[in-house]
C-alpha cells in the first residue's frame, strides 16, 4: 500500500489505506517537540504531591501511574515516551510480567483502556484482573509522547525508542518496578512495528500478542454500504478541529470524521465505543503505511523466537480470504514466522479490525490472557 489520500467510493468499503503493514527501516530524526510543548521528564518523578491521576482513578484497585519515559534516538538529543504503569496491588508471581501495550495507527493508549461502559472494553482492567501488570503508551509521534517533524518521523525511530522503554522496564527505571517478563500487545500498526522490533532486538520480547495484522490483505467485495459520494478517509490533522492550534505540522494526518465506523461490526459494536473513539482519536504519518512486500522467507517477523498468538476479526480485510478460521490464519502465516514462534490463532466472531472493542470483548480477552497465562 502506498500513498495516503484515500477516498471511500460508493461501491466499495475499504479500510486499507490506513491498516498498516510492514514496518519501515528509517534514519534517526533530528530535533523534536513534544505534544504540549513540554521537555521530557524522568520516569521517577514522584507523584506523592500531585493530583490522583485520571489512570489511578480508572483503576482504583491497581496502583496506577502516568509517566513521561526519557528516551534518545540517535541525532535527536532528548525525548519521552507517554506510558501509564499499572501493576495489581496484590504482587504475585504473574504481576512481575509486564503487558507493553502498544496502539495502531491514529490511536493512542486509549484503545486499550476505552472509557465506555465502566471498563468492560478495557484490556487493563481485564489484564489487572487476569493478575498482570501492564504499561499502556502512546507511540513516538502520537498522543502525549514527543511529537517530532513528521517528515523525519520513521518506524525504526519508533521501534528504537520501545527498545529502551523494554529496557527500562526490565531494569526497574520506571516508577522503581522490575520486571521479569515483557510479553508486547499490539495493535494494528502496533503489531507488524513488532516484527520490525524482533528482527533488530531479538530478545527484548517474552511473547508477542498480534492483534489485528496480517502479511497478506484480503480484498474486499464491492458494496453499497459505504458513503454515497466519495470521502477522503483521511485528512491533515491540522485541519481537524480536535487538533486545531496544536498540531500544525501539515504531514500529520487523522481519520476524516464519522470514518471511525468502518474499523468495526457495527452490528456488533456498542455506538457509544464508536463515538469515544471519535472523540479520542490520535495521528499518524506516512511512514505509518509505508510498505516493502516481502516474501516470506525475507520477512522481518522471521525473526520471532518466542511464542507468538494472532488475533483476528472475521471481517477484518488481516482474515483470510472466504470463510476465515484459525486453520486458514495459520495456514496463510505459518510461513512468515519461524518453527521457534510456536504460532497460535484465535479469529474473534463477529468483529471487525478493532477487535477488542467488540461486544464480545470480555471473551476476546479472556482467550488472550489465558494464552499468555499458559506461555509466560
Amino acid at each position: 500500500m502506498t500513498g495516503r489520500r484515500r477516498t471511500f467510493s460508493p461501491k466499495t468499503k475499504t479500510v486499507t489505506a490506513v491498516l498498516t503493514t510492514v514496518a519501515a527501516a528509517g534514519i534517526a530524526i533530528p530535533v523534536i517537540m513534544s505534544a504540549q510543548g513540554e521537555p521530557a521528564t524522568p520516569a521517577n518523578a514522584g507523584t506523592a504531591h500531585t493530583p490522583l491521576s485520571s489512570v489511578q482513578k480508572l483503576h482504583p484497585d491497581a496502583a496506577c501511574y502516568e509517566v513521561r519515559v526519557p528516551v534518545s534516538v540517535k541525532t535527536i538529543g532528548n525525548a519521552h515516551i507517554y506510558g501509564e504503569l499499572c501493576r495489581p496491588r496484590h504482587q504475585s508471581t504473574t504481576s512481575k510480567t509486564v503487558q507493553l501495550l502498544v496502539p495502531g495507527s491514529t490511536y493512542n493508549h486509549s484503545y486499550y483502556d476505552m472509557p465506555v461502559a465502566n471498563g468492560r472494553y478495557s484490556y487493563v482492567s481485564a489484564a489487572l484482573d487476569a493478575g498482570f501488570s501492564t504499561f499502556n503508551i502512546d507511540r513516538l509521534a502520537t498522543g502525549r509522547s514527543t511529537l517530532p517533524p513528521s517528515s523525519r518521523y520513521t518506524l525504526d525511530t519508533g521501534t528504537d525508542t520501545l527498545h529502551q522503554v523494554i529496557t527500562q522496564l526490565r531494569d526497574g527505571q520506571i516508577k522503581d518496578r522490575t520486571f521479569d517478563k515483557v510479553v508486547w500487545v499490539g495493535h494494528s500498526l502496533g503489531s507488524s512495528m513488532a516484527w520490525a522490533q524482533a528482527a533488530k532486538y531479538t530478545h527484548d520480547v517474552d511473547a508477542f500478542v498480534l492483534t489485528s495484522m496480517s502479511h497478506v490483505v484480503r480484498k474486499e467485495e464491492p458494496s453499497d454500504n459505504g458513503p454515497g459520494q466519495d470521502i477522503q478517509f483521511e485528512i491533515k490533522a491540522k485541519d481537524d478541529p480536535k487538533f486545531h492550534g496544536t498540531i500544525n505540522d501539515p504531514g500529520y494526518l487523522t481519520t476524516n470524521a464519522g470514518m471511525r465506523q468502518f474499523f468495526y461490526d457495527t452490528a456488533h459494536t456498542d455506538p457509544a465505543v464508536i463515538k469515544a473513539d471519535e472523540r479520542l482519536k490520535d495521528v499518524s504519518t506516512a511512514a505509518d503505511s509505508d510498505t516493502t512486500p516481502l516474501p516470506p522467507a525475507k520477512s522481518p517477523s522471521r525473526a520471532i523466537k518466542v511464542p507468538t498468538l494472532l488475533v483476528t476479526g472475521d471481517k477484518d480485510q488481516y482474515c483470510t480470504a472466504g470463510t476465515c478460521t484459525s486453520k486458514t490464519m495459520l495456514a496463510s502465516e505459518r510461513p512468515y514466522y519461524s518453527d521457534q514462534a510456536g504460532l497460535t490463532s484465535i479469529v474473534v466472531p463477529n468483529s471487525g479490525h478493532n477487535v477488542q472493542l467488540h461486544k464480545n470483548a470480555l471473551e476476546t480477552n479472556t482467550q488472550i490472557l489465558n494464552w499468555i497465562k499458559t506461555t509466560s
